[in-house]
């Protein structure tokens, strides 16, 4: 009869380390699968975010190039104007909506402003300031939202 519980108890621990070792097995596995998951999460992020500040950078070099050729009362070139508008496109399509509305506010005031020029003789950047902040501003909210979390 000993020799009978005996091995009951075998087969009872056997079981028994045997669940125990599967359920770390899950449990090791499901915190691998959220630690792979957030790191993909972090570097999408971070791809956006470069994504994102590079089409910024390269629609704030175009500004500059307007409003100086603007304020300098350079000959108006459609060539400069198309690649503003390309710029401005490239960077629509990525931008998150609170940095659309300005961006098309600011574009839409540089067309004018380097077309026509700034109404009633008002400087340039006087009349570029109002949209020129309010885009400075979004896109600084939307890059930095982009941040990763701080641990």
């Amino acid at each position: 009869m000993r020799l009978e519980v005996m091995n009951w108890l075998l087969v009872l621990g056997t079981l028994l380390g045997t669940a125990i070792g599967a359920a770390g097995t899950i449990v090791s596995q499901h915190v691998a699968g959220r630690s792979l998951e957030r790191r993909e999460r972090l570097v999408r992020a971070a791809e956006r975010r470069t994504e994102l500040r590079t089409a910024v950078e390269g629609y704030l070099e175009i500004y500059q190039e307007m409003e100086r050729a603007t304020a300098d009362g350079d000959e108006r070139s459609s060539e400069l104007s198309h690649r503003m508008w390309f710029l401005h496109n490239r960077l629509a399509l990525i931008a998150p909506l609170g940095l659309a509305g300005p961006l098309g506010d600011l574009a839409d005031r540089l067309n004018r402003a380097y077309w026509d020029g700034p109404p009633d003789g008002e400087l340039v950047w006087d009349y570029l300031h109002e949209p020129w902040s309010r885009f400075r501003d979004a896109a600084h909210a939307e890059l930095v939202a982009l941040e990763p979390p701080a641990r």
